[in-house]
């Protein structure tokens, strides 16, 4: 942010023009945010039912831990191939045929009497997600008015990371009082009207038209678009790769039991929904005042870095808790502005690029996790590889904001 005098010259944007044209379709996109809600849901649903599902098919924990593998596998593949082809075709084509896809895979997984059958079920659930998120993003950055579509997006990331809150309690309230099937029966129940009003409602400004199955694989020679879409990676590889140890760090420093771990975790999600919500009228401010999102979300990567290192370091519990909301607050406004810039950088794209977006969000936990595996959780090696990465992140999120900066002027 530059002090009172003169500045570089910014070239507005095109879209500013549209600003007293276009009024935010906000009932059409509460629609997609009920819809991301229940993806949310779905993906930490499982947890809590795992030890239920493994005894009732007689198999082990570690075997039934196939059924989150096969989601998230499916949907970081299939995400970037789907993306290609869902800008030749209006969004809700996308979104309604991923939708039944979603859908049809929880009533399987609700019918399955097998590992096999339920791990193909969550396969199928995946590449229902992969068809659908694309497409539902990107509408947001076409339908809201574009000094609104900061918060058109934080409103998806917001019902998203609802939806994480309350699925591991939904979860483990469905698991002791009814059989898991129920589980999954109820998100295919809760989907049906989400399809119907898709179908019905979802309009918006049609795509270019273009794209291919591999189409989406050359926004890799564009720095504006790759560099942003690593700087996720590696953020989440961190943020998130190191939050799968949390549980092991509070049990051996503070001495929780599971019932308390389950109050931690709805302080990261919580965290999380602060930080997409309050990001959204922060990025259309920046915006507003023609500036790059890429230098916000550096800014973010270096509050998420500073709360991790506290976070994982002190032995103070109060003080692990309120870095632990912040660590979780900045990757909550990190995605969302995230998910903006990407979804505006190429307009003709805009499916293409968002899916990658969710592919390196899901590879960045894997990589984190692997890599932080052979450290002890909050030892300094272990302290210094989590902050690391968000170092990486805000390096290259500041590259782009530069370059970007360097075009404009």
């Amino acid at each position: 942010m530059s002090g009172p005098g003169p500045g570089p010259l910014v070239v507005p944007r095109p879209e500013a023009a549209e600003d007293d044209r276009r009024a935010t379709p906000w009932g059409r996109c509460a629609v997609l945010y009920a819809f991301l809600f229940l993806m949310g849901c779905e993906t930490f649903l499982v947890s809590p039912l795992l030890p239920t599902i493994a005894d009732d098919l007689n198999v082990g924990t570690g075997a039934a831990a196939r059924i989150v593998t096969a989601y998230v596998l499916t949907y970081a593949v299939a995400a970037p191939l789907l993306g290609g082809v869902s800008d030749r075709f209006p969004r809700r084509v996308f979104v309604a045929g991923g939708g039944l896809l979603f859908l049809c895979g929880n009533l399987l997984c609700a019918m399955a009497g097998s590992l096999g059958a339920l791990t193909a079920a969550r396969a199928l659930t995946g590449l229902g997600g992969a068809m659908a998120a694309p497409a539902m993003w990107a509408y947001f950055a076409e339908a809201a008015a574009p000094r609104q579509r900061g918060r058109a997006v934080a409103g998806g990331v917001a019902c998203y990371a609802l939806g994480q809150v309350l699925g591991v309690p939904l979860g483990g309230l469905l698991a002791r009082t009814a059989d898991w099937s129920w589980a999954f029966a109820a998100l295919a129940a809760g989907l049906v009207p989400v399809v119907v009003l898709v179908l019905w409602l979802l309009r918006g400004p049609r795509p270019a038209r273009r794209g291919s199955v591999l189409g989406g694989f050359g926004i890799w020679r564009d720095r504006r678009l790759a560099l942003p879409l690593l700087s996720t990676g590696f953020l989440q590889a961190g943020r998130l790769g190191a939050y799968t140890f949390v549980g092991a760090l509070f049990t051996e420093r503070f001495g929780f039991d599971v019932g308390r771990l389950g109050l931690v975790g709805l302080l990261v999600g919580a965290g999380s929904l602060a930080g997409s919500v309050l990001a959204g009228r922060v990025i259309d401010r920046v915006r507003e005042r023609g500036r790059d999102e890429n230098g916000l979300s550096a800014v973010l990567a270096l509050v998420f870095v500073a709360a991790a290192v506290v976070a994982l370091s002190v032995t103070q519990l109060a003080v692990t808790l309120a870095a632990l909301f912040v660590w979780f607050a900045a990757g909550g406004a990190f995605y969302t502005t995230q998910q903006t810039y990407l979804g505006s950088a190429s307009p003709r794209r805009r499916a293409s690029v968002v899916s990658w977006n969710g592919t390196l969000d899901h590879l960045g936990v894997a990589v984190g996790t692997t890599v932080l595996s052979p450290w002890q959780p909050a030892g300094p090696a272990f302290v210094a590889v989590t902050a690391g990465l968000g170092v990486i992140a805000a390096g290259l999120s500041a590259v782009t904001a530069r370059s970007n900066a360097r075009l404009k002027a």
